[in-house]
């Protein structure tokens, strides 16, 4: 079974710094593994809100360096490994993000760094092992030419695209996913550059064919009811069920629907 928890559905700057809905990323629960994805702005809060414990946590997982996906990460870690007091867990991210660039600084403290069991750069097409679970590193189209996005094998396949736009052949690394997680900033009829608006989400949707697909990650524009409405015209267009996840979401796959529970 799979348990995934969303902490802050928004994304985008503007969501980032007025908070209507929180941008605290998800959490993937799998196989023994507790793992924290993008833990943006408000992590820690949305983590006490919505009853999830951040010291549960076995890994943590940072696809770019963009403040809505890594501005919690040290705090997170800190959670994780219990105050700085045990080394355990791991941290998965691009280059940017652990070392730096010429072009962006290094996102993560050297202290922090060191606190983790295992720190790791990883590019597209290289896979991490942990456990029981796999975890392989995608390409993104985003500006930040670095970023990733994930798939988690294990008892299920967990896709991520991370942030970006969809691109031909994206397709490939996401096709045998039971669940594809969509970050989806806009509107069918809005694009933004580098990043998925719902209409690629769709062709990204209706050409990899998941048991389900979740659209989260949402811009101002895709709140207040948008995202649901987005969601249907989906599930409508392509036959596949699809969400728009909301804090505090939870889905569990064990349950026997084949599609999991979803709890508010």
């Amino acid at each position: 079974m799979a348990l995934l928890r969303f902490l802050g559905v928004g994304g985008g700057r503007f969501v980032t710094i007025s908070q209507p809905v929180g941008t605290a990323g998800w959490v993937l629960e799998m196989d023994g593994e507790v793992i924290q994805i993008d833990p943006g702005p408000g992590t820690l809060v949305r983590a006490k809100q919505h009853g999830f414990d951040p010291k549960r946590l076995t890994g943590i997982v940072v696809s770019h360096g963009h403040p809505d996906h890594c501005t919690d990460a040290e705090v997170v870690i800190e959670a994780m490994t219990l105050g700085a007091k045990r080394k355990r867990g791991f941290l998965l991210s691009n280059k940017d993000v652990i070392s730096g660039t010429e072009r962006e600084p290094q996102r993560i403290s050297p202290y922090h760094l060191s606190l983790p069991e295992i720190t790791k750069e990883i590019a597209p097409e290289e896979t991490f092992n942990t456990g029981k679970i796999s975890i392989t590193a995608v390409r993104t189209k985003h500006r930040d030419e670095n970023a990733l996005g994930f798939v988690f094998k294990g008892k299920e396949t967990i896709g991520y695209t991370g942030d970006g736009e969809y691109y031909s052949g994206q397709e490939k690394s996401f096709r045998d996913c039971d669940i594809l997680v969509l970050n989806c900033l806009r509107p069918r009829d809005d694009p933004w550059p580098n990043h998925m608006n719902a209409a690629q989400a769709k062709t990204l949707i209706e050409k990899t064919t998941p048991r389900l697909a979740v659209l989260q990650h949402f811009g101002m524009k895709m709140l207040f009811g948008r995202a649901e409405r987005e969601a249907e015209w989906i599930e409508k267009e392509t036959g596949i069920k699809t969400l728009a996840a909301r804090d505090g979401m939870v889905i569990d796959t064990e349950k026997p629907s084949g599609l999991g529970r979803f709890i508010q």
